[in-house]
């Protein structure tokens, strides 16, 4: 009898005492083709392993050239397979779609960068990202617009609502100045925001005080810009 307690009680504190990890379900959603010289896409993905005994954190970084048309769905197929190898647990959707998604379980960051005819939207599935920051390495010619769908529901009676934010970015535009315009452009859509830290920003409610439970994050420029995402 004494010896039953004991284990139960080890298993209790077992389970009290194990660390909360930061993690979550993200959407990667790939739109269009290479163009006719090509892409590079840039990705890097931090993630848990679940499989061992002792779950453990892993980043993977990709610098990949893509041929001329290639498909989006063929980029997510590589992609796919680099993470599986990596440990980091995947489900790809089967499709022929122009637009193609690869969902990343267990995701702590992604950091992407694409362009040359292809288009990435970050999705986090399972409540608002813990920071949204633009990054880019050079002075860049051309404007840009950023797009943010978030989802909200009530805490209190489960209704749910959407709202859609758009940010106009200029060619001097940089990550404290977009950090900025996204919390001022928040607030005039009657959303609470806030930035974690001067160069980045998060959604936290929409609407009528709904509590953000998903968020779809995308830009479309002629320069890449490095999309910067954690949860």
């Amino acid at each position: 009898m004494l010896r039953s307690l004991f284990s139960l009680a080890c298993v209790l504190f077992g389970l009290t005492a194990s660390p909360c990890l930061a993690q979550g379900g993200v959407q990667l959603g790939l739109d269009g083709s290479a163009g006719p010289h090509g892409a590079l896409v840039e990705l890097s993905v931090t993630a848990f392993d679940t499989q061992p005994m002792e779950p453990r954190l892993v980043q993977v970084d990709l610098s990949l050239y893509i041929a001329a048309r290639t498909s989006s769905s063929d980029v997510l197929a590589l992609i796919d397979a680099r993470l599986q190898a990596a440990g980091v647990t995947t489900v790809r959707p089967t499709t022929d779609k122009r637009l193609a998604s690869l969902f990343v379980l267990d995701a702590a960051r992604v950091r992407a960068r694409v362009g040359d005819g292809l288009e990435l939207t970050i999705t986090t599935s399972e409540g608002p990202p813990a920071w949204l920051r633009l990054e880019r390495s050079t002075q860049l010619e051309s404007a840009s617009t950023l797009r943010i769908t978030a989802l909200g529901r009530s805490t209190v009676d489960g209704r749910t609502g959407k709202g859609v934010l758009t940010l106009e970015l200029g060619a001097k535009a940089n990550s404290p100045s977009i950090s900025n315009g996204l919390h001022k452009e928040a607030g005039a859509l009657g959303w609470l925001s806030d930035r974690p830290e001067l160069n980045s920003w998060r959604p936290l409610r929409v609407g009528d005080g709904l509590q953000v439970v998903g968020c779809s994050m995308s830009i479309t420029s002629a320069d890449p810009w490095w999309l910067d995402v954690g949860l």
